[in-house]
């Protein structure tokens, strides 16, 4: 090869690679033309490395396709590497059973294994028992000597066989696939069995093979048919031997203890009694204890530690279930006691001794690693129940802070960090701030960095709980810092100055992660209402929002912020007043200070500091510090539904002020909603069947709903909005909420919303009253709006019909059989006395128009203009007319005494209405 053609190739790879680096959308097939160019550089380990690399990416169902497996394939069998092709090729042809000899002879190279793995991915073959089994074996024996990618390929293909096998052909071969897999289970376990004493055997093939050992578990838990004893001794296996090796510490990479954590996982949901028994049960504490040595790992590997966190909960909901501890000899099925379920009580019990060794340990390390593993699972949310016989120790809370103030800076880190994540404990918190207060503050104090933000942030969230009371007894002689709380103001004005002092300077991401923690600080001081002013008068507001944009946790952070500071008070009853009072009463209280005057004092506080108009001028303010466009950039990309709830409850508080309507419009919030409405919500057009509405049972789709009727109430629809029909599909649901304190308002204004949208010229483009009335089946919901109780809802519900009856399939639903039994040459009849009423007459209480008669007569004049112009409109049909001539007994009384008032609008109508029926 020439020089020049040389630097050809090469510049291609360069290319390739460029392109891989680029664009990651189609990295098999720019893999497969880097392997072909590499093979004719003549570099056949670069090229098998990238075979192998496209043979796993192909795996994946983002990059998996027929097209794409059949070219891994074909590139196998074409490639042709310089001086080797005859390695390369000998597999061409070869059957399956000759490649498995190959394979455990030794003498198979990658693409061999490769080849067949893609075969079997193609449904070109399928390996039989003794073949998977003679697979496995040679795995094994390629554990301690054998290249790390090709036993890699072997696992891997292996992987691939037990998935064809766990899915049979036919109901026949059930049975016979339950046999091949535990015969393929039993092979592995043997071979560990056969070298147990081989440690270094044993990390290495579960850092190569986790992924097959967890697949072959999982698919013979998946059928029926295997028996139970076979799935326990699988399930021991993996637990007592995957588990445990895979997680010893400082013998395994990251990688493969996310292998077996993810392994973990999937067992959960298909064995999950069997999992559990042999998690908590037959394999004594380790299980547990690499769990919580896992949870303990410092905050940089969050790989593993978010992981052991999952299956933390996972585990947590299970044995919280009675039917996982169906396994446990103390079991009793038919027990209806409320004793805790077995396998909950084992797990209480070995989650409590194994902290308690680690937290009581005088090594630091272990110390600060119990700590950790503490506060990991109130951050996963099991702590509540997993650590709840750790608190139950005599003594051992107050051992924890007496301690505490004699640890290493590492380990005191440790220590806030607990008291941070057991903040969503509020028992436990309190204990905390009791037992810690004085420790937390000195911290905040003196220390700086990492220690003395979260110590700072416990104090924030610490301040809006009750401060401890000892009824009865005196208070102690303490130091006032041991025992007072901080001022929250003084603490408040620490985080602004914490932000203020990055907003000039190049952000670093350990001050992205300080700004952050303020931030969070920040959010949890503006529960108390007199720093929501506070915080909302400095310019620290507009500096967050600048810094969210470098950070998804900061706007998570700021997201939760700005709901603290524009959130209005919930509508409540009395006795609900009355037991806010008292709580706080319980932190506030002042001595020689009466109840009375305490409560009246906290009335006219709360009053002020958090009535409608003060929250309404703090969400101006808010959204002038640039919250609106913070709050469209925190849903954008990949978002927890955690912040999703959170903007959709953010933008509920905001389009409730008519001024910031517009706002929201302009700076994109209609489509934000949109983007986090759930799966199951309404949100587009129906082509073809018709759609009953329904109640939203998502409270996100609910709060999206919300705002976006507040929106449609004083926008003009053409312009807020691309698709009126998907967004009066969605607000039409609003009107099938269910019956409680805020449904009136919630309904009061869709109805509203839905008036606007239906006042768009009859006809045009943007009318959407045929779809709203009748495509999505809405007027059975509307009319029974207008016959509410509440005057506001009823006067609503009727101005939105008066624009419905432009849409001729409403206008007929009113008009349809209004004058049957009235014949045509009928001009004038006489009125029968009430008391005698013809009973060809009665009918007219049937007619929807016998609605709109008696909603002209009602004591409101909005909703009497509403109902009589319906009416007007639809007197351009003489059935209508002949209705409130000739057959309803009062409609010519309401009319005159309408057209006897000093209202224009109504003398106007019903000079229409008679106008038409002079000419019918």
């Amino acid at each position: 090869m020439t020089t020049e053609s040389k630097d050809q190739l090469q510049s291609q790879v360069d290319q390739l690679t460029l392109q891989l680096q680029t664009d990651s959308s189609n990295a098999p097939r720019v893999l497969l033309d880097r392997a072909r160019v590499y093979g004719d550089l003549g570099e056949p380990l670069l090229a098998r490395e990238d075979i192998a690399r496209a043979a796993s990416l192909v795996r994946d169902p983002t990059y998996k396709s027929e097209s794409s497996v059949e070219a891994v394939e074909r590139a196998v069998r074409e490639l042709s590497v310089s001086g080797n092709n005859k390695s390369q090729t000998e597999h061409i042809g070869a059957s399956d059973q000759e490649i498995i000899d190959k394979v455990a002879q030794g003498t198979s190279d990658v693409a061999c294994v490769v080849a067949l793995e893609q075969r079997i991915h193609a449904n070109k073959t399928q390996l039989s028992g003794e073949q998977v089994c003679a697979l496995v074996d040679a795995f094994h024996k390629m554990c301690t000597y054998s290249e790390l990618e090709t036993v890699e390929a072997v696992a891997s293909c292996v992987s691939a066989a037990l998935v064809r096998l766990s899915v049979p052909e036919d109901a026949k071969a059930v049975d016979g696939a339950a046999e091949t897999l535990a015969s393929v289970v039993q092979e592995i376990i043997d071979a560990w069995a056969n070298r147990s004493d081989n440690g270094e055997f044993k990390q290495q093939a579960c850092k190569v093979g986790a992924k097959m050992y967890t697949t072959a578990v999982y698919a013979l838990s998946t059928h029926e048919a295997v028996d139970a004893r076979v799935l326990q001794s699988a399930v021991d296996f993996y637990v007592g031997q995957i588990w445990l090796v895979g997680t010893l510490p400082a013998e395994t990479d990251d990688v493969c203890q996310s292998d077996v954590c993810q392994g973990i996982l999937r067992l959960l949901t298909s064995c999950r009694p069997h999992l559990v028994y042999s998690f908590v049960k037959s394999n004594g504490s380790l299980p547990i204890e690499r769990l919580m040595s896992l949870l303990g790992q410092p905050r940089s590997l969050t790989g593993s530690r978010s992981l052991a966190m999952l299956i933390a909960s996972q585990l947590t909901a299970a044995v919280q279930d009675p039917s996982a501890s169906s396994l446990f000899p103390e079991y009793d099925a038919k027990s209806k006691s409320h004793t805790s379920p077995p396998a909950l009580a084992q797990l209480r019990t070995l989650a409590a001794d194994i902290i308690d060794v680690l937290v009581q340990s005088t090594i630091q390390s272990e110390r600060t690693r119990g700590l950790y593993a503490l506060a990991s699972l109130y951050e996963s949310g099991a702590g509540s129940e997993m650590a709840i016989n750790v608190w139950a120790k005599n003594g051992w809370a107050e051992e924890l802070w007496d301690q505490g103030e004699f640890d290493r800076p590492e380990t005191q880190l440790a220590l806030v960090y607990l008291a941070d994540a057991c903040s969503t404990d509020t028992k436990v918190s309190a204990s905390m701030k009791k037992l810690g207060n004085g420790l937390v503050q000195e911290l905040a104090r003196a220390r700086t960095g990492e220690l003395g933000e979260i110590a700072s942030v416990v104090l924030a969230k610490w301040s809006n709980l009750p401060a401890p009371v000892n009824p009865g007894t005196e208070p102690k002689d303490e130091p006032e810092s041991d025992t007072s709380d901080v001022d929250p103001v003084q603490l408040a004005d620490t985080h602004i100055a914490r932000i203020l002092a990055l907003s000039n300077s190049d952000i670093s991401d350990p001050q992205i992660t300080a700004a952050e923690r303020s931030t969070e600080a920040l959010g949890f001081l503006c529960l108390n209402p007199l720093l929501k002013h506070h915080v909302v008068q400095s310019p620290v507001l507009q500096t967050i929002f600048a810094l969210s944009k470098k950070s998804s946790q900061l706007k998570f952070a700021a997201v939760m912020l700005i709901r603290n500071l524009t959130q209005y008070k919930p509508v409540l009853s009395e006795e609900q007043k009355r037991v806010q009072q008292m709580q706080q009463l319980s932190k506030r209280a002042q001595p020689g200070q009466t109840i009375g005057s305490e409560i009246k004092e906290m009335e006219s506080k709360d009053h002020n500091l958090d009535d409608a108009s003060a929250v309404a001028e703090r969400s101006k303010k808010v959204c002038e510090a640039g919250a609106i466009a913070c709050l469209v950039g925190a849903v954008q990309g990949k978002v927890s539904d955690s912040t999703k709830d959170a903007v959709a409850e953010v933008f509920v508080a905001l389009a409730t002020l008519h001024e910031l309507r517009g706002q929201l419009v302009q700076q994109g919030a209609v489509r934000a909603l949109l983007s986090i409405l759930s799966a199951d919500a309404p949100r587009a057009p129906l082509k073809d069947a018709k759609y009953t509405p329904t109640a939203l049972h998502n409270a996100r789709d609910k709060h999206v709903a919300w705002a976006l009727a507040k929106c449609a109430i004083s926008v003009p629809p053409h312009l807020a909005f691309d698709d009126p029909r998907a967004l009066a599909r969605l607000i039409l649901s609003l009107l099938a909420e269910e019956s409680h304190a805020q449904s009136l308002l919630i309904r009061f204004e869709a109805l509203l919303a839905l008036t606007n949208l239906a006042s768009a010229e009859p006809g045009s483009s943007s009318d959407i009253r045929g779809f709203l009335a009748c495509d999505l089946v809405g007027m059975s919901l509307i009319e029974m709006c207008v016959l509410n109780e509440h005057v506001m809802v009823r006067r609503a519900a009727t101005e939105l019909v008066c624009n419905l009856v432009h849409e001729p399939r409403v206008f007929e639903r009113f008009v349809e059989g209004a004058d049957e039994g009235v014949e045509e040459e009928s001009r004038i009849i006489e009125l029968p006395d009430n008391e005698d009423e013809d009973e060809s007459r009665r009918g007219y209480r049937a007619q929807r128009m016998h609605v709109l008669v008696a909603l002209s007569d009602v004591d409101d004049a909005a909703t009497q203009s509403a109902a009589s112009g319906a009416l007007a409109v639809l007197s351009n049909d003489p059935r209508c007319c002949r209705y409130l001539i000739l057959v309803h007994p009062r409609a010519l009384d309401v009319l005159l005494s309408l057209a006897d008032t000093n209202n224009a609008g109504l003398r106007h109508r019903i000079a229409v209405i008679c106008a038409n029926a002079a000419t019918c």
